[in-house]
């Protein structure tokens, strides 16, 4: 609202807007104090937001942690990496494997002239003599019109999903392949549309197959065709190479059953494949046993094996897999550094020192102060706004406790506690809580029971990740429901509808004030007013008996 515009102190000289300013000042007071308040109730807020964040992360680590993958991290290693590579799995036990001799799976492949001869990217594939493409198109139920592309060579006809033809009443625009069916008309279930259009070529790319087609449009060059046949479905890699007139075709997989065969008397002669090629299968001896695979990549007791080249001249390869103690290690220490962050962070804030001397500024105090200034005053202001906070306490106490309750079922009784395993809160009790990890302790029963560790940890019941994903969701969950969650409306949370409620007041204390402030200016231009007309009276028995005389 605009302030009017007000000229005090003509008759009496009285700075009579100073004078109100001064007395507003006072009967201010009241509605600073709430709005400290309610900066208090948003920095207290704020700061029950972050360790709110920080439970969140910590809850997200323990339902992490709870995967088995971390638990059973496998190293492998490969005496001659060159010719046999291998990657343990998470279940791979700690074996030793022998590679004696290998060779190599191979992929089909096939080169020739294309066509014999005369044949360039940009060959017309309407001069090779290749079928007709017959191609279908599924309707879906309900469907009462659809377009066909590319353009039909002929009206196109239709059958069930069994193949065979059936009769649907329609329209049909040969100029636009567009089909539109009779009122009334039902579509069977897997009904198709079939039509001519283009060219086709079909091949098998596995022994026994079914025949796979490509298709290409009715002016369609050679290289569309060689594009064609790259597709990601086809299984094949072809390359032309127009300057020598070749093409090349390559099975993507290996392994005898992996063919590469044409159907039809010109896709036979474009390819120059009047047969089929076949890959062939790798052969290893793996400590005396010699296996047959259609990859050179494979497993054995949950090992991945890739073989690299062929070899028969005596050298062994050596395989071998461990527990990756050092990972697995990490891994539970990544969680317990999160775990110390967390409680680092409800130590300092219920620990961080309150100075009650330092509170929010007014406005008023601002705009006498640097930004500077502004700031260095609020870092104290703002200090301690959860210092001694039961909340955060018991929340301390309570994760605390699961570190030193969790236990597992085991027949080793040294392994049946964390703190057995070099897991433990400490004996230091200045350190808030902190988990502290004896590293060689806990290396070595990595080494000895990894299943135990991982039992310790994720047990439904007494394992030590669920009682914390548990214990930190009951936490967010009460400190929710008084400091709200990020971005919740006000009336969601008790600090929320407070902070309204402050609101509210000020805003009745504000519209008081304004009443006030009228009065006051009424007062004084009442005094004005008669001290004007006072003057006005002595002005004028001056002049009169002035006169007189």
């Amino acid at each position: 609202m605009t302030s009017p515009i007000r000229f005090g102190g003509l008759a009496s000289g009285i700075d009579t807007d100073s004078i109100i300013k001064q007395m507003m000042q006072a009967e201010r007071v009241p509605v600073d104090r709430l709005e400290q308040k309610k900066q208090l109730t948003e920095w207290r807020r704020d700061s029950y937001r972050e360790v709110n964040r920080s439970l969140l992360a910590l809850r997200n680590s323990a339902v992490d942690m709870m995967f088995s993958r971390n638990y059973y991290a496998k190293t492998a290693s490969s005496s001659d990496e060159s010719r046999v590579s291998v990657v343990a799995g998470p279940s791979s036990g700690n074996a030793s494997l022998t590679i004696n001799s290998a060779t190599l799976a191979t992929s089909a492949s096939h080169v020739a002239v294309a066509n014999g001869g005369g044949i360039t990217n940009d060959t017309a594939v309407s001069t090779l003599g290749l079928e007709v493409g017959i191609r279908k198109q599924t309707i879906t139920a309900g469907t009462t019109e659809l377009t066909v592309k590319p353009l039909p060579n002929n009206p196109p006809t239709f059958t069930d999903k069994d193949g065979n033809a059936i009769t649907l009443a329609h329209t049909y625009d040969a100029a636009t392949g567009k089909i539109t069916f009779d009122s009334g008309v039902t579509i069977p279930e897997g009904a198709q549309v079939v039509y001519e259009a283009g060219y086709q070529v079909r091949f098998r790319n596995e022994d026994g197959g079914a025949l796979q087609t490509v298709y290409v449009d009715e002016n369609a060059k050679f290289k569309d065709l060689v594009t064609a046949l790259n597709g990601t479905k086809t299984g094949i890699s072809a390359f032309f190479d127009e300057t020598s007139g070749k093409i090349s075709l390559t099975r993507k997989n290996t392994g005898e059953q992996s063919i590469i065969e044409f159907e039809g008397t010109a896709a036979k002669a474009l390819f120059g494949l009047n047969g089929f090629v076949a890959g062939t299968n790798a052969s290893v001896d793996v400590n005396g046993i010699t296996l047959t695979q259609s990859s050179n990549t494979f497993t054995i007791d949950n090992m991945t094996i890739t073989l690299k080249s062929s070899f028969n001249d005596g050298t062994k390869v050596n395989l071998s897999a461990a527990t990756d103690t050092q990972k697995i290690f990490d891994n539970i220490k990544g969680f317990v550094d999160k775990y110390n962050e967390t409680i680092d962070l409800m130590n300092k804030k219920t620990r961080e020192e309150r100075f009650r001397s330092f509170a929010p500024l007014t406005q008023a105090q601002r705009d006498e102060l640097s930004e500077d200034e502004i700031k260095k005053w609020e870092e104290k202001a703002m200090s301690g706004m959860l210092r001694g906070d039961t909340i955060l306490r018991g929340t301390m106490d309570t994760l605390r406790s699961k570190w030193s309750g969790a236990t597992s079922s085991t027949n080793d009784l040294d392994m049946s506690r964390l703190f057995q395993i070099g897991i433990s809160t400490g004996s230091d009790f200045t350190n808030g809580g902190k988990i502290e990890l004896n590293e060689e302790k806990l290396k070595a029963a990595i080494e000895k029971d990894p299943e135990q560790v991982y039992q310790l940890f994720t047990d439904a019941e007494t394992g030590l990740l669920p009682q914390i994903r548990d214990a930190a969701k009951d936490s967010r969950d009460t400190i929710t429901r008084i400091a709200g969650a990020e971005g919740s409306g006000a009336q969601t949370h008790s600090m929320g509808k407070e902070m309204t409620d402050i609101d509210s007041r000020i805003k009745r204390l504000n519209d008081l004030l304004i009443d006030k402030e009228n009065a006051y200016y009424r007062r004084f231009t009442a005094m004005e007013t008669a001290m004007n007309q006072a003057n006005a009276q002595a002005a004028s028995l001056s002049q009169f008996l002035g006169g007189g005389m």
